[in-house]
């Protein structure tokens, strides 16, 4: 009779120690990040580039400052509800000038910062729609954007379909 039932717990213990595990589901929402500094590395058809990012925004009003490390060039955006604003180490007067989301997406930014801002804070924009678990597509500004969130990696996709551009942001710590 003990040699059935430690032969019956052994094999509980064996089958339970085997059994698969669902594997990890990547997360529904995003953020909050609210403030943070990352890489951002952009891909378009014809050139690539990384800069370290330092983000301190929300959908309303928020500043990031892009550090390209190897020309040692800083730009940074600022926004508010009414406008956004951009400067360039690279101009000696350092001045910031308005900028429309044009502007910024003809240098490779695929979402202006305040949609951006928006995802970062957990909420998605009303035009992009979850097709899986961590993903969302739909049309922002005549663009069909994909995005993909990687909650292990804190890493965030935004895929420009329309114009073959790729935006990875990688959260760091």
């Amino acid at each position: 009779m003990r040699l059935g039932i430690f032969a019956l717990l052994m094999i509980t213990l064996f089958t339970n120690g085997c059994a698969t595990t669902k594997p990890h589901e990547p997360a529904t929402s995003i953020g909050p990040f609210n403030t943070f500094t990352g890489r951002l590395i952009v891909i378009e058809p014809a050139r690539r580039w990384q800069v370290i990012i330092d983000w301190n925004g929300t959908p309303i009003e928020g500043t990031v400052r892009l550090t390209h490390a190897a020309s040692n060039r800083i730009v940074q955006v600022a926004w508010d509800p009414e406008v956004m604003q951009i400067r360039d180490n690279a101009d000696r007067s350092q001045q910031w000038i308005n900028v429309s989301k044009e502007a910024l997406s003809e240098n490779g930014i695929i979402l202006p910062p305040q949609q951006l801002a928006q995802i970062l804070s957990g909420s998605m924009p009303v035009e992009l729609v979850e097709k899986r678990s961590g993903e969302w597509e739909g049309r922002i500004d005549g663009s069909f954007i994909r995005i993909k969130w990687l909650d292990e990696q804190q890493r965030l996709e935004l895929i420009d379909m329309t114009h073959g551009r790729t935006a990875i942001l990688i959260i760091q710590p």
